[in-house]
């Protein structure tokens, strides 16, 4: 549920001078609203951690670019980070904030493992706030997303008609836009999410009312470095992307679908498998991956698959399952710490025995 800001009202009262001793009934003037307090940040800081105030509960990264007054009216990027750390895209892109002005604000609720419905309540909290609170240009409020973030962007930015931009990285979701929009997508050459990416973009050609870009860069699962995402604020400020020809995936149809359908036959061979099969095949993976980006990608997919599919099985305490999940998950992706993590967690309860 949406939380409504309450304005709190003081009523102000006129007390008789001392120099007045009628008792003659004096006429109180009308009630008039309470201003908030004003505001005193720091410009040109990253500011971690700032409470809403509609909800104390929730609260922000904020970075106000060199030169904010409260007279002007700036755009705004709202951001959304799947660990809930709003000063990490802050921290990346403050540069591009002074070049271009505009007002950052990073939410440190939304978060991965948070239902939508509820993260999309958070983004809408985060708009008004910035609306009401910031010198900001209530038509040029911007909502930005990478992975498990990108979605509350696209989901948020699709059903509210006044964001008119969404910028995401790293995963997406389908939307049905309820308005015209802009969407703008980072899709990189070593995330494992290359190929969802790619598709969902092609897939907004058929969808009414959609300006859509694709950047392919050459990072991994992560926000855009700066150098990359300072196209996003070019977009934003002209509805073009600098060199965009230059920009676009470079997959062919061809191999599109044969990443696809790697991805598909891994999901089968969880349970189709056994472990030397998989041994096998990730060490044909790691032997590829130096001339074939794609098996990097492939060898990511997986190390996400099996943190999904392992600690669902952990959750339900189906043990030897989880077991032979985890075991693939530490070949495909060794030094991971969550698997280490999750490995502990089955130690544990395979030495508590069943439950009665």
């Amino acid at each position: 549920m949406i939380r409504v800001l309450l304005i709190a009202v003081l009523g102000l009262f006129s007390s008789c001078s001392e120099h007045n001793n009628s008792t003659q009934a004096v006429e109180q003037p009308a009630s008039a609203p309470l201003a908030p307090p004003k505001d005193n940040f720091t410009v040109g800081v990253v500011i971690p951690s700032v409470p809403l105030r509609m909800d104390a509960g929730q609260t922000f990264a904020l970075y106000l670019p060199k030169g904010y007054t409260d007279s002007g009216k700036l755009p705004a990027i709202i951001f959304f980070d799947p660990h809930g750390d709003g000063t990490v895209p802050l921290n990346l892109y403050h540069d591009l904030a002074d070049q271009y002005h505009f007002i950052l604000i990073g939410s440190n609720s939304s978060r991965n493992g948070i239902p939508l419905d509820q993260t999309q309540a958070i983004a809408y909290n985060l708009f008004g706030e910035a609306k009401s609170r910031f010198a900001v240009d209530p038509a040029k409020i911007t909502l930005c997303g990478f992975s498990g973030g990108a979605k509350v962007a696209l989901l948020s930015g699709a059903s509210n008609p006044a964001i008119a931009n969404i910028i995401y990285a790293g995963a997406k979701v389908d939307i049905t836009p309820n308005h015209p929009i802009s969407v703008l997508g980072f899709a990189g050459l070593r995330d494992m999410n290359y190929t969802d990416l790619v598709l969902f973009e092609q897939s907004l050609n058929n969808v009414q009312g959609i300006n859509h870009y694709l950047i392919e860069w050459k990072g991994k699962h992560e926000f855009p470095t700066a150098d990359v995402f300072k196209d996003a604020f070019i977009f934003l400020n002209t509805s073009t992307v600098e060199n965009y020809n230059k920009k676009q995936a470079t997959i062919t149809k061809e191999q599109l679908k044969l990443e696809q359908d790697k991805k598909n036959e891994y999901l089968h061979a969880f349970q189709d498998k056994n472990l030397d099969w998989w041994k096998k095949e990730i060490a044909i993976l790691n032997a590829k991956k130096k001339n074939d980006i794609m098996n990097e990608r492939l060898l990511g997919f997986l190390s996400l698959a099996c943190y999904s599919i392992g600690g669902g099985q952990l959750v339900q305490d189906k043990l030897d399952v989880a077991e032979k999940i985890l075991a693939v998950y530490k070949l495909a992706d060794p030094d991971n710490k969550d698997c280490d993590s999750m490995l502990t967690v089955l130690s544990q309860k395979k030495a508590a025995g069943p439950l009665h």
